[in-house]
Parts: structure tokens; C-alpha cells; sequence
């Protein structure tokens, strides 16, 4: 057996397994089947030199050579069966028509290939044999060469047309097929006195193994292969072993025909040579493979984690959309990407997309820039009622373009075909969604990869978890909004009550005055009365007010910020406390309120940096507070104690205290513990607001009956004494 002979075997074997394994990932399919077919006829043809080396006569030559030449005169119109199913015109009229000329040509071949006129005889060209071609020979040589020519034409044609992972199935298609052509044109051209010097079913060999390299690289014929990868550094030192083999034996056969070299001595010289070079070049195919078959682009968990860490503080609806569309964007390295969101009225529109090269801030779209920033002439809408809406409802599945051979056998050509133009609106290779109570919130429409490699599984194992992770952040962010907008809801609620019910009483006195004005104006008494109840109410309305702008959004809002309030400015706190209490001192005596003030403090002199005018209105809320806690008889006290850097001033009273369910929430807004008429609960918040933003603090410590106790303490500028106890 030569080395011919061992390469048909070979052929035979690698193209028997290749169409065994395509055929059964996907029997139904017209494509698995005709490559199938057309596969295992090119193996059974690649037996020529084997077969006629084994015939014992002449007769048996020549009758063994038309045997194997059924499978190449079956050959072109099964190619071209292929190629129609590979490119998607397999149902077209025209081409059905061609078709049928090519398999009635084929069958007016086999009818005629086992007359002389066909085959003639076969000749030994040295290690294997040739035809010797009969008339009709010619004619089936053009022929065959019309068929392959004409398929790598419509082969090429489809493959500038379209983009993605097909591109590059179609392309290794081509390349290998071309690899099987010109095994078969030298296979040819040996009939007519051209001498093989190597076999050309190496070239068979190598065929089947660019298909291999296809599927496993780009799921050709939509065949999905795992394989580990301590199979293929086997497969590879296999392959290197079988080269080394050929090679052997090709350079003993040579030398010893034109060197006259004993081929003892050129076994011994070959196997020192493989002893040195199997294990260098062992471990170059193994980094080569790495290099196309396992190329890493990402790290699978540190990317999870990133996620995992970045989405769980997320409350926001619009930063989640762009950083998940952005890891996505950049971690698979994309030519584009969509993200859709349902939409009131049904559908769903973009509100997030970037584009490789393009400005990245400009496309994070608010909900109103959708039409106006996207490229014209293109419906960037997809209604709720489409097929791909319908199919993600239902599946889990992330749908991959093409990969939808699956879906056209399951669900029909009409939704395969309507999810196919959906994609092609945004130039989209795959798309993945966003389940949120079972309701498909949203889409992310992803394009084709920049390397133009295909989503593999670790693609899509990324792409479900960051789904369930964008899933549980976007339903938390939607709970915090529900919350804070119900609070934002109660807090408005109480405070229209609250405020309705402070002002009701002034305004009634005022409306009772003003419809006995007819009747009693004359009376002196009355207009005196009038006018001092009158201005009362009017002014304890204004209070109102007052109280409810400072919180909201007047003067105590405009100290959200440090660097809006002016602390440049330097108050002695101690004449501050002192005049605080010299004003309430006589504001008690004109209201004939039993309350004593006493101060618990040195006239030292106490500078700190702040605004006098608040740090007044914090005061003067906190002690009214305390005197309304009293009733109108008690002891109130202030004390005034510097302590290294802080100053701490404290304001107590002998009221009635507050009650340890209650002392938790005086400093809420419109919290308040006293009777109606009295305030609307925005004093101490307010009060708070202003020491906060001075970087003080208010604490506060109260017993029922006793009486109660706010200490304040503040930062100090500098400290000097001034004088003695008052």
C-alpha cells in the first residue's frame, strides 16, 4: 500500500465522519442533508487510487473506476442542491429549474459511464493509476467544472451581501470547497497526462478540515459544537503524528527513487529528526489552537462580579439602562447596540443605543429625544404586537440571528422571516430581554461583534446573568421609586391637612370680623378689637407661611450645600445666647407667662463661624419650643459650655417632656406633639437644617413630667474670656 492508497483511505474516513456528524446535529434541515450527501460522494470518490490498485486485472481496474465515478457524476448537482440551501434559494423557481437540468445531465452521465465511451481504460502512472478518457469523458469534465464554478460564483455573490457570522460561514465554505475543486481539477487533468507527484486527496483532507474549523468557529450550517479542549490538543498531536507519517514516507520514496538512499537509513535519519521537532512544534499547535479556537477577550467572572457590585447600589432607572448597556457594549466588543423599553399605549422604544466610533454621551436618550437622535429613514420602534416581542414573551432564549434555522423549523418561516427584518432595522445580530414580574420590560438588540466572531456560549451565559442581575436591580430601583414617591405623596398629604387646619382658625376670626364690619363699625370698642385680631391672625398666618417656605424650598433649602452657605463671618455665640434670651425674657413678661430664665453661663466670648441671623431662628425655635412644653409656668435654663474645639449650648425646660415614641420623630417635618393652633411641626426641623449645616448637632434628652433638654453643639473659631457669671 502506497502513500497514495493511505491518503484515499484517510479522505474517505475524515469525509464519512464529517457528514455523519453534520447530518445528525440536524436532520431536517436541506443543508445538513445535501452537505451530508455531497460529502460522503466526494469520499467515496477520493477512493480512486485505492480501489484501483486492489483490482488484480485490467477488467477489474477499469470496473472498480466507473463504480467510484457514480459518486462524481453525482457530484456537481448535489453541490449545487447545497449551495441553493446554503445561500436561501433552494425555493426559488429559477433555480429549481437549473437544478433540474444539472440532475438530468448527471443522470444522462451514469447512464452513459459504463460504456467505453465514458471511461476508456485505466493506466498506471507509477505509485497510482489514471482514466484514459472516452469522448463523453470530455464532455463530463466541463460539465462538472461548469457546476463547481458556477456554485463558488453564487457562493461568493451571497457572501458580499451579507455581513456577520454568515459572512465568515460562507467564506470558510467557499475557501474549502474551492480546497475539494481543485483536488478534483488535478484528479482531472491526470487523465490527460499530467502526472500526480503528490496526492490530491490531501487536499480532500484539508477540506473537511476547514469545515470542521467552521463549525467549531462559526457554527456552520448551524451546527453548535462544544469541544474541550483536551480533545482538540489530541486531535492536533494526531494530525501532527499523521504528518510526520506522510512526511516519511514521501522522503523515503524519493530518496530511494532519486538518490538511490536506503530507506533503512532514511527511517533511522527521520525518527532522530521527529524525536527532536515533535514536542517544540506539539506545543506550537497547541498555542495555535488556543489562538483560534479559545481566544479570550473577556474575563467571564471578574465581569459578573463587576456587575454584580455596580448594579446592586443602583436606584436609578436611567444609570442602570446605560451601564448595562455599556459593559455589554464594550465587554463583547460591539459594533452597536439598542436598548428598548415597553412603553405606555404597547410597543417599545429606544432609550439607550451607542454605536462603535460614535460620541458615546449623545446616546443616552431621554424618553422625548428617541426620533430626532436616531439616523433617519428608520422605525427605531418595535410594536408590542411583532413576532419577536411574541417569541421573547415565551422564551428564554437569547435569539442569535443566525441561528434561526431552529426558529424557522419551530415556529414557521413567517416569524423567522419578521424577527430577521426587526434585526435588520438595527443592524442587530442577536437580541436578549428583561423579564420583570413576568412582563417583558425590556430589549437589548445587540450588533455584530468588531473581530466578526460569533456569540459563543460563554456570550450567552453572559448575557442571561447580567439579565437576571439587570432584573433585580431594575425592580428594586422601581420599589424606591414607588417608596420615595409615596412618602414625597404622605408628606404632602400631611402637610396640606396640617396646614389646612392651622389656618382654618385665623381665617374664621377674620371672616367673622368682617361680616359684623356693617353692623358694628361705628362702635369704637369693636374696631379696636378689629384691628388688633385682625393683625394678629393676619401675622400668625404669614408664620405659617414663614415656617413652610424655609423648610421647603426658601431659606433653609439653600443650605443644602455647604458651599452656599456663608460661614466666613464670625458671631460671638454668648451675646447671641444672651440677646436670644433678653428678647424672650420680655416677650414672657408682656404674654404674663410664669417661666423663669436662667442662665447657666460666663460672659466668655466664643467665636464661631456662621450666619447670625440662623443660628438666631434655631434659637428662638428651639426655647419657643420650650416654653410651649411648659404651659405658662416653669423653669427654663440655658447653659453655655466650651469644650476644646466645640461648644455645647443646652436648653432645658421643666415641661411635660416627650415620650420615647415621640422623641424619635420631633425633628420629622410637620411632626408635632402640640395642640392645634399652636404650630405645624417645621421649628425643630428647621432648627435641625440650620445646626447641620453649621457641621453642629442637636441631641435631646427628656423625662415624661420632668421636663426636657436640647443640647447643640457647634465648632468654635477661638475662645477668650470676657467676664464672669451673669
Amino acid at each position: 500500500m502506497n502513500i497514495f492508497s493511505i491518503s484515499s483511505l484517510i479522505a474517505l474516513v475524515t469525509c464519512v465522519i464529517l457528514a455523519t456528524f453534520v447530518y445528525f446535529k440536524n436532520p431536517r434541515s436541506n443543508i445538513n442533508k445535501s452537505f451530508a450527501i455531497l460529502t460522503f460522494l466526494i469520499g467515496i470518490w477520493t477512493l480512486f487510487p485505492f480501489v484501483t490498485a486492489l483490482a488484480k486485472t485490467d477488467i477489474e481496474a477499469i470496473f472498480f473506476a466507473r463504480l467510484v465515478y457514480i459518486a462524481a457524476v453525482l457530484v456537481p448537482p448535489t453541490f449545487l442542491f447545497f449551495v441553493f440551501s446554503l445561500i436561501g434559494t433552494s425555493h426559488i423557481k429559477k433555480e429549481k429549474n437549473r437544478l433540474r437540468i444539472f440532475y438530468l445531465s448527471s443522470g444522462i452521465f451514469l447512464i452513459l459511464l459504463f460504456s467505453p465511451s465514458f471511461i476508456e481504460d485505466v493506466k498506471s502512472t507509477g505509485l497510482t493509476f489514471a482514466i484514459v478518457p472516452g469522448p463523453i469523458y470530455h464532455l463530463f469534465s466541463l460539465f462538472f467544472a461548469l457546476a463547481i464554478i458556477f456554485g463558488y460564483i453564487k457562493i461568493f455573490i451571497k457572501y458580499k451581501e451579507t455581513t456577520g457570522l454568515k459572512k465568515n460561514q460562507l467564506i470558510y465554505i467557499l475557501i474549502a470547497f474551492i480546497f475539494a475543486g481543485v483536488a478534483g481539477f488535478i484528479h482531472f487533468i491526470s487523465a490527460y497526462g499530467v502526472k500526480e507527484i503528490l496526492p490530491h486527496d490531501f487536499l480532500v483532507i484539508l477540506f473537511t478540515a476547514l469545515v470542521a474549523y467552521s463549525i467549531v468557529k462559526y457554527r456552520a450550517m448551524d451546527v453548535n459544537l462544544a469541544i474541550k479542549r483536551t480533545m482538540v490538543y489530541s486531535l492536533s498531536s494526531g494530525l501532527l503524528t499523521g504528518f510526520f507519517i506522510v512526511l516519511v514516507l514521501v522522503i523515503t520514496k524519493l530518496l530511494s527513487i532519486f538518490a538511490n538512499v536506503d530507506s533503512f537509513t532514511v527511517s533511522i535519519f527521520a525518527a532522530l529528526v521527529i524525536a527532536m521537532l515533535f514536542n517544540p512544534l506539539r506545543n506550537k499547535m497547541q498555542i495555535l489552537v488556543d489562538k483560534l479556537f479559545y481566544k479570550k477577550t473577556y474575563d467571564y467572572y471578574a465581569t459578573i462580579r463587576e456587575v454584580s457590585q455596580n448594579l446592586a447600589s443602583m436606584f436609578d432607572v436611567r444609570k442602570i439602562y446605560c451601564f448595562v448597556g455599556d459593559i455589554i457594549f464594550t465587554t463583547l466588543g460591539l459594533k452597536n447596540i439598542y436598548l428598548l423599553t415597553a412603553v405606555p399605549g404597547g410597543g417599545y422604544e429606544v432609550v439607550y443605543y451607542r454605536v462603535f466610533g460614535e460620541d458615546r454621551d449623545k446616546k443616552k436618550l431621554q424618553a422625548g429625544d428617541i426620533v430626532a437622535n436616531l439616523p433617519a429613514k428608520k422605525e427605531f420602534r418595535i410594536d408590542e404586537n411583532s413576532q419577536i416581542v411574541k417569541f421573547l414573551k415565551t422564551s428564554d432564549d437569547v435569539i442569535i440571528r443566525d441561528e434561526l434555522q431552529r426558529i424557522r423549523e419551530d415556529f414557521g418561516q413567517e416569524t423567522a422571516d419578521n424577527i430577521t427584518n426587526t434585526l435588520k432595522t438595527f443592524s442587530g445580530e442577536a437580541v436578549m430581554r428583561i423579564l420583570i414580574d413576568n412582563r417583558l420590560e425590556v430589549l437589548l438588540i445587540l450588533g455584530e461583534k468588531l473581530s466578526g466572531d460569533i456569540f459563543t456560549d460563554e456570550d450567552v451565559n453572559l448575557l442571561g446573568t447580567i439579565s437576571n442581575e439587570a432584573t433585580i436591580a431594575l425592580k428594586n430601583a422601581w420599589l424606591y421609586k414607588e417608596k420615595v414617591s409615596s412618602e414625597r405623596l404622605a408628606s404632602v398629604g400631611m402637610m396640606s391637612g396640617t396646614f389646612a387646619h392651622e389656618i382654618r382658625n385665623p381665617l374664621t376670626s377674620i371672616k367673622i370680623f368682617a361680616q359684623l364690619i356693617p353692623e358694628k363699625y361705628s362702635d369704637p370698642d369693636f374696631r379696636e378689637s378689629f384691628s388688633k385680631i385682625v393683625t394678629s391672625e393676619i401675622a400668625r398666618i404669614d408664620g405659617l407661611i414663614k415656617d413652610l417656605m424655609d423648610f421647603s424650598s426658601g431659606k433653609a433649602s439653600q443650605y443644602a450645600d455647604n458651599d452656599k452657605v456663608d460661614l466666613t463671618a464670625l458671631v460671638d455665640l454668648t451675646a447671641l445666647v444672651d440677646e436670644i434670651l433678653e428678647y424672650i425674657k420680655g416677650r414672657l413678661k408682656l404674654e404674663k407667662k410664669d417661666i423663669c430664665v436662667e442662665k447657666d453661663y460666663r460672659k466668655i466670648k466664643i467665636n464661631m463661624a456662621g450666619d447670625s441671623e440662623k443660628l438666631k431662628q434655631a434659637f428662638v425655635n428651639i426655647i419657643n419650643n420650650s416654653c410651649h412644653a411648659m404651659n405658662g409656668k416653669g423653669v427654663l435654663k440655658v447653659s453655655i459650655n466650651p469644650n476644646g474645639q466645640n461648644v455645647e449650648v443646652k436648653i432645658a425646660d421643666s415641661g411635660n417632656g416627650i415620650s420615647p415614641e415621640d422623641i424619635t420623630r420631633i425633628f420629622d417635618p410637620f411632626y408635632t406633639t402640640k395642640a392645634a393652633g399652636i404650630g405645624v411641626g417645621l421649628g425643630l426641623a428647621i432648627s435641625k437644617k440650620i445646626i447641620d449645616d453649621h457641621g453642629g448637632s442637636i441631641a435631646v434628652e427628656s423625662v415624661l413630667s420632668k421636663g426636657t433638654a436640647f443640647t447643640i453643639s457647634l465648632r468654635t473659631a477661638e475662645q477668650s474670656e470676657n467676664g464672669n457669671n451673669n
